[in-house]
């Protein structure tokens, strides 16, 4: 209707199949037949006609007390029972009696060979409907939850729930920078071997020496031991059991000035080839628990739901 800018019905033409549970059904289609009139000055149930097909023995008045329960008036209403000749079994009486086509009229039995006359009674009931059509004003608007745009009376009859927001993708990353680290805290070191202690012999200067000396002829000469301590080729300690002169990274033996043997996050600790201790959106970067970059509907999950189809039974939200 939309796309054709139709905004006048001359007749509307309910279709309707005896059924004892179709209770709920009539009710709806008789609601919505009421809601083309809402603009409409008259009474839409004057132009319109029940047509009822098929076996008229169970539930014929059904759509008629769904309407009256709709409508405020249907005594115009026209009513057109319809059964067809073909599709009746050979021992049905209007079959086995070869009753003339006007005679089968009179009961609703119709040929499908006579489309003529069935058209013939279709314009009968509908006499007078073209001088009082009946006004639909027809209103494209838009749903903000789904894809329809068009009259809410002629609406999908799905929507969806409102939206949420969430994080489309996921990735595992470090907290912090990257920085040198070494896995050990410093320690010391010499850097030179320890010269063990020894004795030494000093030549003896003392008056007693040089006696022994001369009384020798130079054969005996006389020495003092004198004892020499042990240290540190590098700093010359004389402490064998010192911490060390130098200060070093025992994890890979450099010296402290030396940078980190190792890249590490500076706030997590961890190492970078060890997988990311932190989950986060990899679309915009932010962690889990924090309002989403996306957004899409509760009941369906699909993104950008103003532009789908609705999903479940629910009013539309019209701008």
């Amino acid at each position: 209707m939309m796309e054709s800018n139709i905004q006048n019905i001359t007749t509307i033409l309910w279709f309707v199949t005896p059924d004892i549970r179709a209770r709920g059904s009539y009710k709806r289609q008789a609601q919505f037949i009421e809601s083309l009139a809402k603009y409409h000055k008259g009474n839409a149930w004057d132009n319109t006609i029940i047509v009822t097909k098929g076996d008229q023995s169970s539930n014929s008045d059904g759509p008629r007390d769904a309407a009256k329960e709709i409508a405020r008036d249907i005594s115009k209403t026209g009513e057109f029972k319809i059964l067809l000749l073909e599709s009746l079994p050979p021992t049905n009486i209007y079959v086995k009696g070869k009753f003339q086509s006007d005679e089968l009229n009179e009961y609703g039995v119709f040929k499908a060979s006579e489309p003529e006359l069935i058209l013939a009674k279709y314009e009968s009931l509908m006499k007078g409907h073209l001088e009082c059509p009946i006004c639909l004003n027809l209103k494209k608007v838009k749903c903000s939850k789904c894809c329809e745009e068009t009259d809410p009376r002629l609406a999908f009859p799905k929507c969806h729930l409102e939206t949420e927001s969430f994080h489309p993708n996921t990735e595992n990353v470090h907290n912090g920078n990257v920085i040198d680290n070494h896995p050990f805290s410093y320690s010391y070191k010499h850097s030179d071997r320890y010269v063990e202690a020894r004795t030494r012999y000093d030549f003896d200067h003392s008056p007693p020496a040089w006696v022994v000396r001369v009384a020798t002829i130079g054969i005996v000469n006389p020495h003092c031991p004198a004892i020499e301590n042990g240290y540190w080729n590098c700093c010359h300690n004389n402490d064998a059991n010192s911490r060390g002169c130098k200060a070093f990274y025992p994890c890979c033996g450099n010296d402290i000035h030396s940078s980190g043997c190792q890249k590490i996050y500076d706030v997590c600790r961890h190492k970078c080839e060890e997988t990311g201790c932190l989950t986060i959106c990899k679309n915009c970067k932010k962690k889990l628990d924090e309002k989403g970059c996306k957004e899409r509907c509760k009941n369906c999950k699909n993104e950008n739901s103003c532009n789908i189809k609705g999903c479940i039974e629910i009013p539309h939200n019209w701008l």
